[in-house]
Parts: C-alpha cells; sequence; structure tokens
C-alpha cells in the first residue's frame, strides 16, 4: 500500500467517496473474486468480480439475492479488472481502501509492474488508521487476539467496537472453505452448475454476502472514524 511512513491525511469526505475492495479467496491459491464498492449520487453501487476459472459455472447460474440488489457477481480478468477501477479513481479523484495488507499483497503477485507502482501508492491500508484512532479515541479498549484475519487488530474487532453487526453466520473463518467446497463439487461434476448441492449454492452465497459486509463494514469503519477527525 501506500509506502509513505505518516499516515497521509484523510477527510470524513475523502473517506466517504473512496473506493473500498476486498478480495476472498483460499489461503493457498491466488484470490477466486474482488468485491469493489462505492458511493456515487448518494447510492452505493456493488461489484463483485470473479477470477478463478473454475467458478464460472456458478457465476453463470447465480441468481442475485436482495443483499446485493439486481446485479449478480460476473466474471473478469484480474489486470483489467484493476486497469478499470484506476481509471474510476482517477476519473473521479477518488481514494481507494482496503482492510489491511492483503489487498496489496495480492496485487503484487497479479499485476504487471507497470500497473503496481500506481497501486503501491494510492492504496490506503484501513488499519493503520483504526489502530491510530482506537489509540487515540479508546485507549482502555483491549482486543481479543482472534484466530483469523489479523490478531487483535482485526477487522472484527474493529466493527465490535464502532457497534456494526455483522450476521454470526457471515463473520470470520468460513469464507475458504466455502470456496473450496463450491470449486470442488464443481469440478467432480465436470463444471455442471445443475450437479451442485442446496448446500453448495448456499456456501457460495455465504461467500459472496460475507464479501459484502467485509467491503461495507470496512467502508463504515473508515467513514465513522474520521467523522470528528483527520489522520
Amino acid at each position: 500500500m501506500a509506502k509513505n511512513k505518516r499516515l497521509r491525511q484523510i477527510s470524513h469526505q475523502e473517506a466517504d467517496f473512496g473506493i473500498y475492495i476486498d478480495f476472498e479467496g483460499t489461503a493457498t491459491d491466488p484470490s477466486s473474486f474482488v468485491g469493489i464498492l462505492y458511493k456515487r449520487d448518494d447510492k452505493l453501487l456493488w461489484e463483485q468480480v470473479v477470477f478463478e476459472e473454475a467458478l464460472r459455472p456458478v457465476v453463470a447460474n447465480y441468481k442475485s439475492d436482495k443483499l446485493r440488489g439486481v446485479i449478480p457477481p460476473r466474471m473478469g480478468e484480474f489486470t483489467e479488472t484493476f486497469k478499470d477501477l484506476r481509471e474510476i479513481a482517477e476519473g473521479d479523484g477518488r481514494l481507494l481502501f482496503a482492510f489491511s495488507e492483503r489487498e496489496i499483497d495480492e496485487l503484487r503477485e497479479r499485476l504487471p509492474k507497470e500497473e503496481l507502482d500506481w497501486w503501491e501508492a494510492n492504496l490506503l491500508n484501513v488499519r493503520k488508521y483504526a489502530v491510530k484512532w482506537k489509540r487515540k479515541n479508546h485507549p482502555d479498549v483491549v482486543f481479543k487476539s482472534v484466530k483469523f484475519r489479523g490478531g487483535k487488530n482485526s477487522l472484527d474487532n474493529f466493527l465490535n467496537l464502532i457497534r456494526f453487526d455483522v450476521p454470526p453466520i457471515l463473520g470470520p473463518g468460513n469464507s475458504a472453505q466455502r470456496i473450496r467446497y463450491v470449486r470442488n463439487m464443481l469440478n467432480k461434476w465436470g463444471g455442471d452448475p445443475n450437479k451442485l448441492t442446496a448446500v453448495a449454492k448456499g456456501k457460495w452465497t455465504k461467500a459472496l454476502n460475507h464479501n459484502w459486509y467485509d467491503c461495507i463494514g470496512t467502508r463504515h469503519l473508515m467513514v465513522e472514524i474520521h467523522k470528528d477527525t483527520s489522520f
């Protein structure tokens, strides 16, 4: 992410207007998809782009649920997706945010050098802002270390602190196994989405919904901590 040792100052408006991204996948494979969230004309725009070819059948067959509205996830090519996102950010004058280091690590693995330099300079780490905010505003709060996603400074701990509710079934720790389960079943049946069981379909929906809560939660956190101050 941005290499500056000192955190870039962010206004409340910049946090509200920013683009938020979050990857989902298994620990040993490239991320399967990304969630992208930002506001335009006072409406939140939400998109999920799937990169993993093995998941194409379930993407093609997926019907949206109420959480994501009318736009289902779509297939996309990794580098082109992030070229397009850069274009939006530069064209609109938006900042880009992700909760931790995972997203820039993924981009380092998969983007060509000429694209990566821009992302390293412009993708901001929300966790760093949240840690500084907590130190200043909630010095007596002691987070418990959690098994998943960042130890004590996890997104889940910060969302609990600002009272942002996430349904327990969509919390941390299950996304990877859900994606793996769907992938394995598709591979078993030669990519036939009609052979997916109700359990597999439910796991895919939960993986998508978990990604939504990661993105909207990260956005809510960044907007909330910049209501009264800038870092």
